[in-house]
């Protein structure tokens, strides 16, 4: 989030300075999927176009049981009378990182420092101090506001009065990543796949030079070790579960992840300010995650821009609290939550239940068109914006 919110500080004429704590942008296959109030908002600084350059439309996703097959698909071109963008462009969060890297080394009056992890933060009347180590040692640096876009760890925020309360899942998250082509056998670009014993969930990013990637999400045990989970025979066996075929998979990452959902108990500490994982983690299912914290950045930069343009209030970063902070317990939390109950219910009526409720609601224009507002974080970033 932060190269999204220096994005934004940049074409708003704020100058700011990014810290990184690495010496490069990691290339970990996390999030990949933007929805469309996102595209609209990328749009709105100049930057769709680069993003549009490398990632891929997709226009419907598929919900599945493992035995059964498909049970319902959504097309998001029901949204073409709310929203210029009536797809999920799926694009790896690293690169989304990487191509805004690559237009702020177009502009003047940024300052990005790498290899400076901050290690503490303080206020005071007159601003904040961050302390940054550095590989020449620990440094300090002087601004008006800090604002945390350093992840579900946040030292940021750890330097703030607030609590980061939810939970922990149980089970973790293991993600396979393969070139194999799926969408050959009927799958869609994204699916979620239901099952009592072993859900997936199923997804085609750009992945190396536009060739296409499919990521794998199952999930695992808290027990096992990393190690057994890695192993080339338990990753084979589990994927040739989920879909047979001759000869062995190629794998090209392997990823285990612990999953909470947590929101913290307020946004702002003074002159001290939370966004994107930062401020709210959640499980991946449905795409929210990346796409929440998009919303965060954009949000408070307009409240920055008041502030700093236009001589406005601080009490604006309480309203960018109110707002974001709202939603993300009531739709992100939620819906997250939902997303993941329903695809590994295990009791047989409740299940068919909710089948027959998804085929239901795509065949009813209404019913779709409101399940697909919501889906697409259309309803949830409106209301956003309607909180006083």
């Amino acid at each position: 989030m932060g190269y999204t919110l220096a994005a934004n500080l940049d074409y708003l004429s704020i100058p700011y300075v990014l810290l990184e704590a690495g010496d490069h942008i990691f290339e970990d296959p996390r999030a990949g999927t933007i929805h469309p109030p996102s595209l609209e908002l990328f749009r709105d600084i100049g930057l769709i176009e680069r993003l549009q350059s490398e990632g891929s439309v997709v226009s419907s996703f598929q919900y599945r049981d493992r035995r059964q097959g498909v049970v319902a698909e959504f097309d998001l071109s029901t949204l073409a009378d709310e929203t210029d963008f009536p797809y999920r462009l799926m694009l790896e969060q690293h690169k989304v990182c990487r191509l805004v890297h690559e237009h702020l080394g177009l502009t003047e009056g940024h300052t990005l420092r790498r290899q400076h992890r901050v290690v503490g933060v303080s206020q005071d009347g007159q601003g904040v101090t961050a302390r940054a180590q550095t590989p020449d040692g620990e440094i300090e640096l002087r601004g008006r506001y800090v604002v945390g876009c350093d992840g579900g760890r946040s030292q940021v925020r750890k330097s703030m009065n607030v609590d980061f309360t939810g939970f922990q899942y149980g089970e973790r998250f293991l993600v396979l990543s393969t070139p194999f082509d799926f969408g050959a056998f009927g799958y869609a670009r994204t699916n979620y796949i239901s099952d009592p014993d072993e859900w997936c969930a199923l997804f085609r990013v750009p992945g190396v030079e536009q060739a296409g990637m499919w990521r794998i999400l199952f999930p695992a045990g808290p027990d096992a070790s990393e190690e057994a989970l890695f192993d080339e025979a338990a990753v084979q066996q589990r994927i040739q579960g989920f879909h047979p075929k001759e000869g062995p998979y190629e794998i090209f990452h392997r990823n285990l992840y612990a999953v909470h959902q947590r929101v913290a108990s307020c946004y702002r500490d003074g002159r001290l300010l939370v966004a994107g994982d930062a401020a709210h983690i959640n499980n991946p299912l449905g795409g929210m995650g990346m796409n929440f914290g998009f919303h965060d950045v954009f949000n408070l930069a307009d409240k920055l821009r008041q502030i700093y343009h236009n001589g406005g209030d601080d009490s604006l970063l309480d309203l960018y609290d109110r707002q974001r902070r709202t939603v993300a317990s009531e739709y992100l939390q939620r819906q997250t939550i939902e997303n993941k109950k329903n695809i590994e219910q295990k009791d047989p009526q409740v299940r068919q239940q909710f089948y027959e409720e998804l085929r239901s609601t795509a065949s009813d224009p209404v019913k779709r068109k409101a399940y697909l507002m919501r889906a697409a974080m259309i309803e949830g970033y409106r209301y956003s914006l309607s909180i006083q």
